[in-house]
């Protein structure tokens, strides 16, 4: 069994061109503190003094503040919180600023890193919409800052015009994207389907065509309508660009000799966005950052050295918030090497889309140190609450690792919103393999997990209890050999009380849709399974039956497996459990 994020990590082609990038931008570096000097580099950073700490300080609120823009980006309820999206969004800067792949790398890191909250595919459409406004704008920012600068500077008309050209040619440039996007124009598609027609690149047309509509999709679906949303997602994104002006203002008045303005410090912050934008491939742009600040530096009279050490404080900055992503790595059981596999692994299958990651395999749970105790129905033969949790804590132990057995599928365990995450990693239940349920009843959590699953791009998925230590594991298998040979069916394992024990689907092609199984079913009762037979039957579904097993819940159950783990198989199945109950009731 594999827990890749789409079965295996892929090693990421850096090109030349970004690599001749990264060598440029530290040739430029080295040259530009030559040519002012260490020394006087050192003396403007040693003016700054305390003040350092209050640049780490802004610039870590502005990360919390792309964290906080990133969660408005979501469609309905989610559970990324807004501490969960600050550590995530400088984890995935990190990584995005150590390498020339830059976002190619950073956001799919960043939904990564949360995959534990939301299923990736919601976490990347969010921040795919939240990038675009991001841009939008960045770019309305070095519009304002080209015209800041031809009243800063007032100098040839040339000059002026050319000014006020870029500026209304960005501003022009945003109302239209945001127009396009509002009314869904499909102009994208539309180029590739003209291209198409015209018989141009026939090849790329066919390949690119349909990634092209599902972003366009993608993005219309997410981008927020709502005018309160809208302007909350604007006033975030509006704040990350007002801390950075704080920022470089606070940074000019202590480091130069003449005072800055607050339109100084827009016109630098505008200059930095432009460089970003201009420069994305290269690592912390090194080298450009101090080259384009240091030619504004001059050009408002500031001098050479206050910009190189204007854009050197940035990359201090910069650095302590990058050991922080770094840490926050490590603290997640990830390397910065295998972070960066795993992330241009996600973004290929997101480019790839549809049904391509294979099967997985979910196991439905709850979290054994959750407020509500497991087992009530075992009160009788186990009226310790402790105990429930430690024999709930094994029969999730074995149920995962036989599950891990398992060749050839991604393992999931899916935990409730209220039990929290707690005491699975006792459990054998790394966090990269937990993702959260969601809904009001049984119904919606299994639907919505479905849904996420089959959005992450799996094609086949097999969802069982928690409660079935002594399951064989081929049980599974033969689920899932079912649903390779015809996806038009539900499998179900029929369990003793009724209901279910099992339950598998496939995934429409290009269709993360989940048959209506869910609604109007008589859950916790014998008729749970008939009404699901029914549900399938008006979902023109066929219905393909494994062989019974039982839910372990309640005291015949409970005796039932002490019976069956004094075998030799089935304390094969489930040594964990077995372990438990002797301790708890005695040898089995």
């Amino acid at each position: 069994m594999t827990d890749e994020p789409t079965g295996g990590r892929t090693a990421q082609r850096v090109s030349p061109g970004g690599i001749a990038a990264a060598v440029l931008g530290v040739a430029l570096f080295v040259y530009f503190v030559q040519w002012v000097g260490v020394g006087e580099i050192a003396a403007g950073i040693g003016r700054l003094g305390w003040l350092f700490l209050v640049v780490v300080v802004l610039g870590g609120i502005r990360l919390a503040v792309r964290g906080m823009a990133w969660r408005s980006c979501f469609e309905g309820p989610h559970r990324l919180t807004p501490g969960r999206a600050f550590q995530a969004v400088v984890a995935g800067d990190t990584l995005g600023n150590l390498t020339v792949l830059s976002l190619l790398i950073s956001e799919p890191a960043k939904a990564l890193f949360v995959r534990d909250r939301e299923p990736v595919s919601r976490t990347l459409a969010a921040l795919a919409v939240e990038n675009l406004f991001y841009m939008l704008s960045a770019a309305l920012v070095i519009a304002g800052g080209a015209l800041a600068l031809a009243l800063r500077v007032r100098t040839a008309d040339t000059w002026w015009l050319a000014s006020v050209g870029l500026a209304t040619a960005l501003i022009v440039l945003i109302s239209l994207v945001h127009a396009v996007i509002w009314r869904r124009v499909r102009v994208a598609s539309g180029l590739v389907e003209l291209v198409g027609r015209r018989r141009l690149a026939s090849q790329l047309v066919a390949r690119w065509g349909e990634r092209v509509r599902r972003v366009e999709d993608r993005v219309y679906t997410l981008y927020p309508r709502e005018p309160g949303r809208l302007v909350r997602l604007a006033c975030w994104e509006l704040s990350f660009h007002a801390l950075a002006i704080l920022e470089i203002y606070i940074v000019l008045s202590r480091i130069s000799d003449i005072a800055p303005t607050l339109l100084d410090a827009f016109v630098f912050a505008s200059m930095n966005r432009f460089i970003i934008a201009l420069f994305k491939v290269v690592p912390m742009q090194v080298g450009v950052d101090e080259a384009g600040t240091a030619a504004l530096a001059e050009l408002l009279g500031f001098g050479t050295a206050a910009g190189v050490t204007l854009a050197i404080v940035r990359k201090a900055r910069m650095l302590v918030w990058m050991t922080a992503g770094v840490g926050l790595l490590v603290r997640r059981g990830l390397s910065v090497r295998t972070a960066i596999a795993d992330a241009g692994t996600v973004r290929r299958d997101e480019l790839a889309g549809g049904a391509t990651r294979g099967a997985a395999v979910v196991v439905m749970a709850r979290s054994p140190d959750g407020l509500r105790p497991p087992k009530t129905r075992l009160a009788g033969v186990l009226p310790d609450e402790d105990d429930r949790r430690r024999l709930y804590a094994a029969f999730l132990t074995d149920v995962v690792a036989g599950c891990g057995t398992i060749d050839g599928v991604t393992l999931r365990v899916a935990y409730t919103e209220g039990g929290g995450t707690g005491g699975f990693d006792t459990a054998g239940v790394p966090e990269n393999q937990l993702m959260p349920q969601r809904g009001a009843d049984l119904g919606d959590r299994e639907r919505g997990v479905f849904e996420d699953l089959f959005r992450d791009g799996f094609s086949l998925v097999v969802m069982v209890g928690s409660d079935l230590p002594t399951l064989p594991a081929q049980r599974v298998v033969d689920a899932l050999d079912r649903l390779r040979a015809s996806g038009d069916r539900v499998v179900l394992g029929p369990a003793n009380d009724g209901g279910y024990y099992l339950i598998g689907l496939a995934a429409r092609t290009g269709d993360a849709a989940v048959p209506d199984l869910f609604t109007g079913i008589r859950w916790s009762t014998e008729w749970a399974r008939a009404d699901t037979v029914r549900a399938a039957d008006r979902c023109g579904l066929t219905v393909d039956l494994l062989g019974d097993w039982y839910d372990v819940d309640d005291a015949a159950s409970l005796t039932r497996l002490r019976e069956e783990l004094a075998t030799q198989e089935g304390a094969r199945r489930a040594p964990a459990t077995k372990r438990v109950l002797e301790e708890l009731l005695g040898r089995v």
